[in-house]
């Protein structure tokens, strides 16, 4: 099987740059498209059905996708899911060109992006543990969180400014040009292959796809800590998703701001997910990597009570909690990413990261779908509290309670063999 080493780290960081163009494409496309979505409406339902209709597919399929990645070539994956995304946006673009847009039409169009991303994420993600050598995972990992908060910075910033100047179709062709860019890098690199050569005897009995997806599933439930974990980050992202499916409809509706507004506040979000990655590719990880990583996630809803509590038009002080909210999330993300990059074989990268991804993402839909008639009902701020004491109380319980601080024991195997309790 072959090795990462620094021919292959330097082909990864060619495939990364194309990655992180492609990033900024759709950072903009997706500020744009809220923005109509949000102007047309004025609706906290239709922004949570927008959000609903976009990631659900990104759930059902990605544990698939996961298994394909696994079997398939991840380069081919990669490269014909970057050119379907594209396909999508110029579908959009033409749609806004002759003013045959409508909502419906939208939501359509975000639920196939969504459906081409599922295919797409893991496989990328699959990837670098392939090309990149275990010595510098974790500092690359922390860069590509530096560079992806750079980015969510500079996204919306720029598209609120095009704006002012441009047509939404106009601005839409950034997205599609950027997907195709992406394409250049993955065509000009050899990405290794991680699948095991069989012999015949193997091969008359090579597993199938069923096989392979619960041998993902065996992974997650045999690796103490990993499945009280996996419960935790789902009630997490269950809790802090009200928080990105309604800002815009809380800034508009409750705080009578416009785009700009949500720029202001999206930029402090990509400039504190900026200075968290920062942080993690300077430093090499920390030694007790899940307990420093729950720390900062306390952090993460100091920030969202610092938001829920901004005064009316006071968007300084929700920018405050946008930047203490956003620093967190990098650091626990980076440390748990190493962790599995480190222990899982190559081999099952595919589908045991779609898997914990789409078990742990699961809830979002239902917060995404709930939290429109919920802020309507009882108020945005408060749904954001009541999200805070919910989160907040899960974490304590998880931490004390369970087997999850000893997730980070899973780094001494690395075998094929799932870890036991």
């Amino acid at each position: 099987m072959n090795q990462a080493n620094e021919a292959t780290f330097r082909s990864y960081l060619f495939f990364w740059s194309g990655q992180l163009v492609s990033l900024l494409g759709s950072s903009i496309a997706q500020f744009v498209i809220i923005w109509w979505v949000t102007l047309q409406t004025e609706s906290a339902i239709y922004l949570s059905i927008a959000s609903f209709v976009g990631f659900v597919p990104q759930i059902v399929l990605s544990p698939f996708a996961g298994v394909l990645a696994d079997r398939w070539s991840r380069k081919k994956i990669s490269g014909v899911t970057d050119f379907l995304q594209a396909l999508a946006t110029i579908v959009l673009i033409l749609l806004f060109w002759l003013d045959a847009v409508s909502i419906w039409l939208i939501l359509l169009l975000l639920a196939v992006r969504g459906a081409f991303q599922a295919f797409h994420t893991p496989t990328v993600s699959a990837i670098t543990p392939t090309m990149v050598p275990q010595d510098k995972l974790s500092r690359m990992n922390g860069l590509n969180t530096l560079f992806t908060g750079a980015i969510n910075l500079m996204g919306p910033v720029v598209a609120a400014l095009l704006l002012a100047i441009w047509e939404i179709h106009q601005i839409l062709w950034i997205d599609a040009f950027t997907f195709l860019l992406a394409l250049v890098p993955l065509l000009l690199i050899v990405i290794p292959s991680v699948r095991k050569p069989l012999d015949r005897a193997a091969a008359e009995h090579k597993p199938s796809f069923s096989e392979e997806f619960a041998a993902g599933l065996g992974f997650i439930r045999n690796a103490r800590g990993l499945m009280p974990l996996l419960i935790t980050a789902t009630m997490l992202n269950f809790s802090l998703t009200p928080l990105s499916t309604q800002l815009p409809y809380y800034i508009r509706v409750d705080h009578f701001g416009g785009p700009g507004d949500l720029a202001f506040v999206a930029a402090f979000f990509g400039a504190g997910s900026l200075l968290g990655g920062l942080t993690m590719s300077i430093l090499k990880g920390f030694k007790r990597k899940m307990a420093t990583g729950v720390l900062f996630v306390y952090v993460i809803f100091v920030g969202y009570t610092i938001i829920a509590l901004t005064p009316t038009g006071m968007f300084w002080v929700m920018a405050l909690g946008a930047l203490v909210g956003s620093f967190a999330p990098p650091v626990f993300n980076v440390s748990l990413i190493t962790i599995l990059q480190t222990v899982v074989p190559l081999q099952m990268q595919g589908r045991v990261n779609s898997v914990l991804t789409a078990l742990a993402t699961a809830a979002m839909p239902v917060a995404m779908i709930i939290s429109g008639p919920l802020a309507e009902y009882m108020g945005t701020s408060y749904l954001f509290l009541g999200c805070v004491v919910v989160g907040v109380a899960t974490l304590t319980v998880s931490w004390f309670f369970t087997d999850m601080k000893h997730v980070e024991d899973m780094e001494a195997s690395s075998s094929e063999t799932p870890p036991s309790h």
